[in-house]
């Protein structure tokens, strides 16, 4: 390893000793007559001790998933020194989303140390300048007085600091649990008119088979009192006997149909209270297909019912020999109705505009080495290339102001990965937009 390579590599442990507060290392590392001088913290510091408090200072505010990225770095060789320049990025991650907290610029001075333990000698940090680059200036010379002079309108409190950024992230949890919430709000609500129509349909059936039985009922009564009250021949008795049993089987029939709907009724009711629920549950095997078909339904009569000129064809192909999948239903429901609410818009909106074109939405599953897909598609206006990769950032949308909140494409990327899954779209502009979920089957 050469000089430049060793001592870039010992800069990199630096960087990690300092995010993991590892004071053995850095010690290590730094010179006995090192110096640092910081804008974020502190203008000073001199000596081990205080550049370890001073380095695990600076970073104690941030979360523990503190992290850096370097963007640019310059290596300048000066005999037995040498000065590393470098602009990096510190991160963190909020409730799955990517967070720059700074950018700093750090100028480090290395020399070379040489003893009886280390004759062929070691590479120590003498001197740290680190700074906010709008604020540093230019790196032309690496004179401590004139860092300071560049370093004295820099300086922040950490105390104040700490507290801010503190305050930062409960708001942003709060601001986010707020709105997650208003999202699924907004789905149930979407839906509320949907399932009332629904669950009509077969509640009427349920009523009109029912009243249809009592009078089956009451016509078959009256026929075996009337065959008892009368003597009759054989030939009589067995026509009234045949007449009895096709009566019957007319009520067994009946029967048959309201259980069918009573069925039907209490699907949708199940599917209303998985997406009420506020929290995960356990995974359990689910029948995708069923699931899908029920959202489908509830989708288009939600939209009915919120504009009575909706209409739209929907086309489905689902696998018969779709495995059931280990799936939390009141998550993954939630997801696929986000997309087929998505799909339904944009068909929709896209062929008002468009007399040529009719609305259509395509729903298939299939399986097969050991994943499951299920392929939702619209012939909307599809997705422009130049916002296809911000689609699934929060807060996104392309739906006019109170219409959406830019958050269910966003949580339903969370909850096909949360299910080990994939989310992908493919769109041409004029013509479709397909989102493929991608599950294991065994998951």
């Amino acid at each position: 390893m050469n000089k430049k390579e060793l001592i870039l590599t010992n800069h990199d442990m630096l960087l990690e000793a300092m995010l993991k507060k590892d004071e053995q290392t850095l010690r290590e590392l730094i010179h006995p007559d090192a110096s640092v001088f910081g804008s974020a913290i502190s203008e000073f510091e001199k000596g081990i001790d205080r550049i370890i408090h001073y380095y695990t200072q600076s970073i104690a505010l941030l979360p523990d998933d503190r992290r850096i990225e370097v963007k640019w770095r310059n290596f300048s060789d000066l005999g037995n020194q040498a000065l590393v320049e470098q602009e990096f990025i510190v991160r963190f991650t909020l409730e799955h989303e990517e967070i720059t907290l700074l950018t700093l610029r750090q100028s480090a001075i290395w020399t070379l140390v040489k003893d009886d333990n280390n004759p062929e000698g070691k590479w120590l940090l003498l001197h740290d300048h680190t700074s906010m680059p709008d604020h540093l200036g230019a790196f032309e010379t690496i004179s401590s007085n004139e860092m300071l002079e560049n370093n004295l309108n820099l300086e922040l409190e950490t105390d104040q600091l700490k507290k801010r950024l503190r305050k930062s992230v409960d708001e942003l949890r709060i601001a986010q649990s707020q709105l997650v919430q208003k999202e699924r709000l907004a789905s149930i609500g979407q839906l509320t008119a949907g399932i009332a129509h629904e669950i009509k349909n077969p509640l009427n059936f349920v009523n009109n088979f029912s009243e249809v039985i009592f009078e089956l009922i009451n016509e078959a009564r009256e026929e075996v009192k009337s065959s008892g009250e009368k003597a009759k021949s054989g030939a009589e008795r067995m026509c009234n006997s045949d007449l009895v049993l096709g009566i019957l089987n007319d009520i067994e029939s009946n029967l048959d149909r309201i259980y069918e709907h009573s069925k039907r009724a209490d699907s949708i009711l199940k599917s209303m209270l998985l997406l009420s629920r506020g929290k995960s549950g356990k995974s359990i095997p689910t029948d995708v297909n069923a699931m899908i078909d029920e959202y489908l339904k509830l989708a288009y009569h939600g939209m009915r019912a919120t504009d009575l000129s909706f209409n739209i064809d929907i086309k489905t192909s689902y696998d018969p020999e779709m495995p059931k999948l280990d799936l939390i239903p009141q998550d993954i429901s939630r997801a696929f109705l986000n997309i087929i609410n998505n799909a339904m818009y944009a068909a929709y909106e896209y062929a008002k505009n468009n007399s040529t074109r009719s609305p259509v939405i395509q729903v298939s599953t299939s399986a097969s080495n050991g994943r499951a897909e299920i392929k939702i598609r619209d012939n909307g206006g599809g997705i422009p290339d130049e916002i296809r990769e911000k689609i699934f950032q929060p807060f996104f949308t392309t739906k006019p102001s109170g219409i959406g909140t830019g958050l269910g494409l966003s949580m339903t990327n969370d909850i096909v990965k949360m299910h080990k899954g994939t989310l992908n779209v493919d769109s041409d502009t004029g013509q479709f937009t397909e989102f493929t979920i991608s599950l294991p089957v065994n998951n």
